[in-house]
């Protein structure tokens, strides 16, 4: 991609992560269109299919795409490793164009699951390399969390923009929008350069330092003389020739690999099972009678979402890691809590028309700001921050492939005991609740504090001794070159 000269390097890294967040983006809307779509799918009168598809047809496509999703997020980490992120990216933003096309172009329910599988095997690549693709283009630690925050927030307006298309927008308009956003990806993201660690693993030296010259800023041959330049770059060729031995070549202690796994499952499950896609996507069943008009619910808990999104990117990244991801998700468990027992006893409370009617959506608003404001952008940044690169990659993406694959159990168990004031329902209230009180107590004595430490002090403080008796935070971790400790 053609820079002007002056453009720093934290300005490239945040570009070259804008148009990596336009397939999160993507997700979002392609997601946000499906409450809308399953309506329209099931109305004689208004269906774009050659037949109408009942309730339990309809019920499939976000199942679908939370199944892909696994799929995909459970085979990326080892393909970045392989291929590079930034091929792995491409390749997703392909299987996007493909998912809208079909969708476009189907006239049948069949079409539609297609689409969503082609949808989410995109999606769950994204968000598993995304963040590994961040870390490695980063320069500092500080930049790359602040980088991985902006991740949610693309997510939730997708979300947001979805449900406005899909709501007010034309069923075929709808898809020559979701095209050309992916299109746009495809087209610009090219020009982005591969991370200079995929080069530093294939051994390619002169690559190595064109993707670092790019990243760093250094259009000018003068520039090429910086210490920090040269620094980074006298790490690469050191990690490249086996002389920076750290602890990505190390034997890992049992115990260290299997708090890691702990930490990689606690966040990445937990996020998933707050709730989120599930209240989303079933909005008009968790609400019942209750709230406002359909679209208009749907739009007020997506807007929560992005007011979250917001102050987790201008606040999160100034906060402890550990006091943001305790207190957000002790408070994202309060309204559901309470919405449990509003489900359970409302029957009996005589609270009055006005709470009646929109405490549900109150609280389930409240729910959706805490979470996307720290547990769901946190369980990326902390991640990547607390697990090494070549752990990261794998456990990140088994991870958060067992998380989409548990959404998807979920998603397609709703429809068994959906009720707007069935036990059922009152039990999915009680497991989100669960699974946000369960990260918030769990973080405080598992979690070490991430935030401007060293790698080095955070392995320690995960248990990883080497023989010297120290902790080996070696040249290439977390995605950043550092020096032993």
């Amino acid at each position: 991609m053609c820079l002007p000269k002056r453009v720093s390097g934290g300005a490239i890294q945040s570009v070259a992560t804008a148009v990596g967040n336009l397939l999160c983006f993507n997700f979002g809307v392609l997601f946000g269109i499906t409450p809308a779509h399953m309506d329209l799918y099931e109305s004689e009168q208004r269906t774009p299919l050659n037949k109408v598809t009942d309730p339990t047809g309809t019920a499939l496509l976000t199942g679908y795409l939370f199944l892909s999703a696994a799929v995909g997020a459970a085979s990326s980490g080892c393909l970045a490793i392989r291929i590079g992120p930034k091929s792995v990216l491409l390749c997703s933003g392909l299987l996007q164009i493909f998912s809208w096309f079909t969708i476009h172009f189907g006239f049948d329910i069949v079409h539609i699951y297609a689409s969503r599988m082609f949808g989410g095997v995109a999606a769950g690549a994204a968000f598993v390399v995304l963040p590994i693709f961040i870390n490695e283009i980063a320069e500092t630690r500080e930049k790359a969390a602040l980088l991985t925050f902006t991740i949610e927030l693309w997510r939730t307006l997708g979300i947001l923009v979805g449900f406005v298309l899909g709501f007010y927008l034309p069923y075929h308009y709808v898809n020559i929008v979701g095209c050309m956003m992916s299109c746009v990806f495809s087209l610009c993201f090219p020009f982005v350069q591969e991370s200079p660690h995929y080069f530093m693993r294939k051994g390619n030296l002169p690559a190595l330092e064109k993707s670092l010259r790019w990243y760093r800023g250094i259009r000018d041959i003068d520039d090429r003389e910086r210490p920090d330049y040269l620094q980074e770059l006298s790490e690469f060729k050191a990690e490249m020739k086996g002389e920076g031995k750290g602890i990505g070549s190390e034997h890992y202690p049992r115990s260290y690999v299997i708090r890691l796994i702990g930490v990689s499952f606690l966040l990445t499950i937990c996020a998933k099972l707050s709730g989120v896609f599930v209240e989303l996507n079933y909005a008009a069943d968790f609400l019942g009678r209750t709230g406002y008009t359909m679209e208009l619910n749907y739009v007020l808990l997506s807007i929560s979402q992005c007011v979250g999104a917001v102050f987790a990117r201008l606040v999160g990244p100034k906060m402890p890691r550990k006091v943001l991801l305790c207190v957000s998700s002790l408070l994202a468990a309060v309204p559901v809590i309470l919405l449990a027992l509003f489900k359970h006893f409302q029957e009996s409370w005589s609270l009055g028309l006005w709470c009646e009617r929109s405490l549900p959506i109150i609280l389930l608003a409240i729910q959706l700001f805490f979470v996307s404001f720290g547990l769901y952008p946190l369980a990326a940044v902390v991640s990547s921050e607390v697990l090494p690169t070549k752990l990261h990659d794998l456990l990140y993406s088994v991870a958060s492939g067992v998380a989409w694959l548990l959404l998807f159990g979920m998603i397609e168990g709703f429809n068994a005991v959906k009720s707007p004031i069935g036990p059922g329902l009152v039990l999915y209230l009680w497991v989100f609740a669960a699974a946000s009180i369960l990260v918030g107590l769990i973080s405080m004595p598992l979690l070490p504090e991430t935030r401007n430490r060293r790698p080095s002090a955070v392995q320690r403080e995960l248990g990883y001794v080497g023989q010297e008796g120290v902790a080996k935070a070696g040249s290439a971790t977390n995605g950043h070159i550092s020096s032993n400790i």
